[in-house]
């Protein structure tokens, strides 16, 4: 009896090891159709995550999956096990110390209230050197600055 419930053990986990084997995908790369194929993901939210990767001009993290509207905890887990940021999307940064009230307010992270609270500190205080600068202003996404800085340029 035991010798059967060895044998039983080892084919689940070779039959489960083989449904395991993952192909991950460059999530930058991703179409509707890559999307869909995850479970928990159907046509409203693969546009949705296309929308957004279009509005950041692509993603640097997956992180970011996580401001995708809609996305549950398990959704997130799912694209994590199968798609992964390979190539970093290429945009213009933005140049904090020169950027526009309008150019801030149009960057994704960045609602018009805090690019106007950007502008004002660096009128008043100068330029900024590093992303813990934007930090102290009041609103800013504490908890997204890694993401954020990726897209900005100090220099």
């Amino acid at each position: 009896n035991k010798k059967e419930s060895n044998k039983f053990k080892k084919y689940t986990n070779s039959a489960f090891a083989q449904k395991e084997k993952i192909v991950v995908l460059d999530m930058n790369l991703a179409t509707k159709e890559d999307l869909i194929k995850i479970y928990g993901i159907g046509e409203a939210i693969s546009l949705r995550i296309l929308k957004q990767k279009e509005a950041l001009g692509g993603f640097v993290s997956m992180e970011q999956m996580q401001d995708v509207w809609g996305l549950s905890s398990e959704v997130i887990e799912n694209l994590n096990a199968h798609f992964k940021i390979m190539t970093l999307p290429e945009f213009k940064k933005i140049d904090i110390n020169s950027a526009s009230l309008k150019e801030l307010s149009q960057f994704y992270y960045f609602r018009y209230a805090l690019a106007k609270e950007i502008v004002t500190y660096r009128s008043m205080k100068g330029d900024f050197n590093k992303i813990e600068d934007l930090t102290k202003i009041k609103g800013f996404p504490v908890d997204k600055a890694k993401i954020i800085d990726l897209y900005l340029d100090f220099d």
